[in-house]
C-alpha cells in the first residue's frame, strides 16, 4: 500500500533534527530561526518548539502570527516539507512543563520552565508542500 503525502510529510517530520522556522517580520521581509525539535512529536497537527520570549522572532510572532516550517533530510534521497499556519505563543504553564527539557538549564537563570524567557510556540498548520525525487505535492491539513 502507498502512503499518502500526508503521511510521507509525518515520517519525515518523526526522523528529522533540525526546524526551520519563519514569520513575517514588521519591515515585510521573512525573519528565519533554526531550532531543534521538540521533546514530543505527535503529529503535524500541533508542533511545539522552545525559544526565548526575549528573542526577536516571539516579537514579530506577537504581532502577527503567520508562520511557516521547514524540515528536511538529505539521505539517499532529498525530501523536505514546507508547513503553512499559525504560530502563537503559548502562557499555559502545564504544556510549557510538558516541553521542558533539563539541556535548558544552562539558558535560563531559573533553571525551570518558570523562567520568565522561556517560551514554547505553538504551530498549527493549515497546508504544506512536500518535495521528495524531484516534485513537489502540495496537501492540507
Amino acid at each position: 500500500m502507498m502512503m499518502t503525502t500526508r503521511e510521507k510529510a509525518e515520517k519525515l517530520h518523526q526522523k528529522v533534527n533540525t526546524f526551520i522556522l519563519s514569520c513575517v517580520g514588521e519591515d515585510g521581509y521573512p525573519l528565519t530561526k533554526a531550532v531543534m525539535p521538540g521533546k514530543y512529536r505527535e503529529s503535524l497537527n500541533e508542533l511545539y518548539f522552545c525559544t526565548n520570549i526575549s528573542s526577536r522572532f516571539v516579537a514579530e510572532l506577537s504581532k502577527n502570527t503567520h508562520a511557516s516550517v521547514y524540515f528536511y533530510s538529505r539521505g539517499r534521497v532529498w525530501q523536505g516539507c514546507l508547513l503553512k499556519g499559525e504560530m502563537t505563543i503559548v502562557d499555559d504553564m502545564k504544556i510549557k512543563e510538558k516541553y521542558w527539557q533539563n539541556k535548558f538549564k544552562n539558558a535560563y537563570p531559573q533553571k525551570s520552565f518558570t523562567d520568565p524567557d522561556y517560551c514554547v510556540l505553538k504551530f498549527v498548520p493549515q497546508s504544506g508542500r512536500f518535495y521528495s525525487l524531484y516534485k513537489s505535492v502540495d496537501f492540507e491539513l
